[in-house]
């Protein structure tokens, strides 16, 4: 994951499998959304389980440990800086979109969270997470622009 960057922007392999992953995570959620639109609920449940898992695997074996290795030490220190800003954005608002995401599953499609903690407007959720996901996406595009050369 740290080798060569095949973008061209000085990153590592990681960096940039990450980017593509992530912005392919996006618009597959776009494609879910659609499936929901034509009124294939199995098929948009899947297509958002898988992504949602994707993402947070992406997050577990990749940005976690990029967040404490490279950008935690200079947080704790209290660097203030247009990466730092960005990091910190995309880390509290991607950590939302993330319990969302898990939180909407289990209410979609487990008995797991109780009938007082149940939604009912799936809409109104499912595309108040899609508009959060793609601003995530965004601040973390940009948190990659800025780092790279």
């Amino acid at each position: 994951m740290y080798g060569d960057s095949f973008l061209g922007r000085g990153a590592t392999f990681g960096a940039d499998l990450n980017l593509l992953v992530q912005l392919g995570v996006g618009l597959v959620l776009l494609v879910g959304m659609g499936l929901a639109r034509r009124g294939w609920y199995r098929a948009h449940g899947a297509c958002q389980t898988t992504v949602l898992c994707l993402a947070i695997v992406m997050t577990v074996i990749w940005m976690a440990p990029q967040l404490w290795d490279v950008y935690v030490p200079s947080l704790n220190r209290g660097v203030v800086n247009r990466v730092n800003l960005a990091v910190a954005a995309h880390v509290g608002l991607g950590s939302i979109a993330l319990l969302l995401g898990i939180y909407i599953v289990l209410v979609a499609a487990t008995p797991l969270i109780p009938v007082r903690f149940r939604f009912e407007n799936y809409k109104l959720w499912m595309r108040g997470l899609l508009a959060l996901w793609w601003v995530v996406i965004g601040l973390g595009a940009l948190t990659y622009w800025f780092t790279m050369k």
